[in-house]
């Protein structure tokens, strides 16, 4: 029987095929379906340019966008890429973006045929042919280096600066990109050498002055970080895209009323209103005291890109206060299961990135060895059994009794004394420390409704029950 199946070589022609007709009769949906199982077999370069036309036609230009650049990179940067992101942009009607990658296409590629297609969809001024070139080198150089960058991908966009032309790459606006992004790739030596240059060269260059800052910042060079500080604070940039990027620098570096008086005029005007400006504005409006327009800002922002409202600049002063608290009242007791309390309590707080640079850090420093592994198991995925089950036995614990120290504390004295006498068996943290609750805080708790609620079976509970009576 097996000798008459035949088996047919696919790959991906057959579903291209059909997509296509799906797509000529404008079942967009469905014919993105079909080339997905087209791509899947193999990635053909005519399946990777239909997907993401297809997606455009949908109404999804970025993820189409993000689809081709990822295949741009992962390709050597091959700038044939630049007619999918031209012919999206025809799409979707973007003039501009459609006619300078389509320039920047038919330049490289000598595409004289798709030059002039160009030239008979749009209107084009009194510009030669080398002031157009020039014009999407410098625009599609930067478009895809920002894209990359601000979507994480920093060291692809630093490659990406090493494919274009030495004459391109040459340009200050050029530099300054690089410069950043070996800033922040921490290669502090090689962003100093290119910024301090730029700088150099010219002392009016806000992007240079900007990120020299930072870079000083980042490497605890004080003197150097105050002094260039003072310098961006009083300095008057000269224009707009100046003005944004000091701005942003300055509510990074956590001078906000500075950094609202730059950034203000730009939203008034209208100027590159996007979700960068937004946040940043959120920010520097709540920690100037305009608290209903940082809530403003903050709402509007969601337009762009949601975000979650435990990232707003007032959730996080909260959890600030918080971890201020846990610091105070038990990282500085001398009790060191009241330190441990308070390293799983500050291992909760949300959002996560209020605990960096927090001096929690450095009392947990002179803390002792268990403290110290604690720490480690609970901020680097340190693994250990003993922890787990300890740790487990808080978080349980924590749903309903967070604020009770007396069952918490309980429950690190408890699993403690269990570990120290031997008599903990093959049994969960969490199973542990709800029988650890139903002996020690026995009113109005039952075996069943333990078991039920926390999702335990019963028998399990029992013979925690009884090694825990057998310690008590």
């Amino acid at each position: 029987m097996k000798n008459k199946i035949i088996s047919l070589h696919n790959d991906g022609n057959i579903y291209y095929r059909q997509a296509m007709k799906k797509k000529h009769q404008g079942e967009y949906r469905e014919a993105l379906n079909l080339m997905t199982r087209a791509l899947n077999e193999q990635e053909k370069r005519e399946y990777i340019s239909e997907y993401a036309y297809l997606l455009t036609l949908l109404g999804e230009y970025d993820k189409a966008e993000n689809f081709i650049l990822n295949h741009f990179a992962s390709e050597n940067f091959d700038t044939s890429f630049y007619y999918e992101i031209s012919e999206m942009n025809v799409l979707i009607e973007d003039a501009n973006k459609a006619l300078l990658f389509g320039i920047m296409y038919a330049d490289l590629h000598k595409d004289d045929a798709y030059y002039d297609d160009l030239l008979e969809m749009f209107t084009i001024g009194d510009y030669t042919y080398e002031e157009l070139v020039e014009e999407a080198e410098e625009f599609v150089g930067q478009y895809v280096f920002q894209t990359y960058f601000m979507s994480g991908l920093i060291e692809t966009s630093l490659d990406y600066l090493d494919t274009i032309s030495y004459e391109l790459s040459n340009k200050r606006m050029f530099r300054n990109m690089r410069g950043m992004a070996l800033l922040f790739l921490n290669r502090f030596e090689e962003a100093e050498a290119v910024l301090t240059k730029l700088l150099q060269e010219d002392q009016t260059d806000m992007h240079a002055l900007s990120h020299l800052t930072l870079l000083y910042f980042y490497t605890n060079r004080r003197d150097l970080y105050l002094k260039f500080l003072r310098h961006l604070e009083v300095v008057e940039p000269l224009d707009e895209d100046d003005r944004l990027k000091v701005g942003l620098v300055l509510n990074f570096l956590k001078q906000y009323k500075e950094a609202y008086q730059l950034l203000y005029p730009l939203y008034k005007k209208k100027y590159m209103v996007n979700f960068q400006l937004l946040h940043a504005l959120s920010q520097s409006a709540y920690y100037s005291g305009y608290v209903e327009e940082a809530e403003n800002y903050w709402k509007e922002m969601q337009l762009y890109n949601p975000l979650d409202e435990i990232h707003s600049p007032w959730k996080k002063e909260e959890a600030t206060e918080r971890l201020n608290y846990i610091i105070d009242e038990y990282l500085q007791s001398d009790d060191p299961h009241k330190r441990i309390l308070g390293l799983f309590k500050s291992s909760i707080i949300r959002p996560e990135d209020v605990i960096l640079g927090s001096p929690m850090w450095d009392l947990i420093d002179h803390f002792n060895n268990f403290e110290k592994v604690y720490t480690a198991f609970l901020f680097n995925h340190f693994q250990h059994k003993k922890f787990e089950r300890l740790h487990e036995g808080l978080e349980v614990l924590s749903i309903d009794y967070l604020n009770r120290d007396d069952i918490m504390l309980g429950w690190i004295d408890e699993v403690t004394h269990l570990e120290m006498n031997g008599l903990l068996e093959n049994q969960s943290g969490k199973v542990y420390a709800l029988a650890y609750l139903y002996v020690y805080y026995p009113d109005s708790l039952m075996t069943e409704d333990l078991s039920e609620k926390y999702q335990i079976h019963k028998h399990k509970l029992e013979k925690a029950i009884s090694v825990i009576k057998q310690n008590k």
